[in-house]
């Protein structure tokens, strides 16, 4: 089995993607649909992502073999790479269906985590294995696909479900898709419970799942 690994290009962060016009933040500009705030604003301790699933990912359609999907919750102050090495960050790998002309892939997954001290947003980033076959030998290949906006994670709030399109990746593959999920910002009482952290390999956890 040979293996390919990369991260879809360059993740920009939220600094350099969300700076236009006169720096202004795009984030401080953007509405989101029925945010539910607390009457008082109360900072959040944990942050809870509700992801249903990922729609109309337009890739060519595989014939020789799969692709598995994965989303990634990401903090300002992170990077891709780290993320994704941390168990908690990710959900399971999920095979995608090809319906018409594009990849869906439902997850129904939550991803719990603690705020770190001086982190104010969150993303999901949305990523792919291809796994395909050739001449004998098995390929797998990671790549990104692209990321929402920014979340803002400072106070206890809630944004309800809606899909969001997905920011194509710097350097990623030409696509298009939405992710449909929700965030919750929460204080410490919360029931949520924070999964426990480990070192965490994409590729080596679907190879170990597509292999037994």
């Amino acid at each position: 089995m040979s293996y390919n690994k990369t991260y879809g290009g360059q993740f920009m962060g939220i600094g350099a993607v969300a700076k236009k016009n006169n720096n202004t933040p795009t984030v401080a500009k953007r509405e989101f649909n029925k945010v539910e705030k607390s009457a008082e604003s109360k900072k959040a301790d944990k942050v809870v992502i509700s992801i249903v699933g990922v729609r109309g990912i337009n890739i060519p359609e595989i014939t020789n073999g799969q692709i598995y999907f994965l989303c990634t919750a990401i903090f300002d102050n992170d990077d891709v790479k780290m993320s994704m090495e941390k168990s908690n960050h990710n959900t399971s790998l999920v095979l995608g269906e090809y319906i018409v002309s594009s990849y869906h892939v439902t997850f129904d997954e939550e991803i719990v985590l603690n705020i770190p001290e001086g982190n104010n947003f969150i993303r999901c980033y949305v990523s792919c294995i291809y796994v395909t076959e050739s001449d004998g030998t098995r390929n797998m290949k990671l790549e990104g696909i692209g990321y929402t906006d920014a979340y803002v994670i400072k106070d206890c709030k809630a944004y309800v479900y809606s899909s969001c399109k997905l920011i194509k990746a710097v350097g990623a593959p030409d696509t298009e898709g939405s992710i449909k999920m929700s965030v919750k910002c929460v204080d410490e009482k919360h029931p949520s419970i924070v999964k426990e952290e480990r070192p965490f390999n994409a590729l080596e956890e679907l190879k170990k799942k597509i292999m037994v």
